[in-house]
């Protein structure tokens, strides 16, 4: 099974909230990406819905006024390839404030659904 830091979690509901979003009508994609990636976090059973989106909001503002839009394209790019993206640098320099938005949080290890054989 892979593993998934919360922070990774984070990011990978960040890509997929951008990329499953409708935008046929007018949307706040910043309120959209913190839902999805709330939505998410509960699905996998990680935490409760508040706590979601406590740390999903607060996470989207780190990286909404810390990183370029290059090194968010980077964490999701190496995110998305099943590479750990906790080594480069842009993570490395926010990871404190990223911290600071699980403190007191408990988030549990995602609990994926089994994959349906055929």
């Amino acid at each position: 099974m892979i593993k998934f830091s919360a922070v990774r979690l984070a990011f990978i509901a960040a890509v997929m909230a951008s990329s499953s979003m409708s935008f046929a009508a007018p949307t706040d994609i910043k309120s959209a990406m913190i839902e999805r990636c709330a939505d998410e976090a509960v699905q996998l059973k990680m935490t409760d819905s508040a706590s979601a989106k406590k740390v999903c909001s607060c996470t989207i503002n780190v990286q909404a006024s810390q990183l370029k839009l290059g090194e968010f394209w980077d964490i999701q790019s190496a995110a998305m390839k099943g590479q750990n993206p906790n080594n480069l640098p842009a993570l490395k320099r926010i990871k404190g404030d990223l911290d600071k938005c699980r403190a007191g949080v408990k988030m549990s290890e995602p609990q994926f659904p089994a994959a349906s054989k055929k």
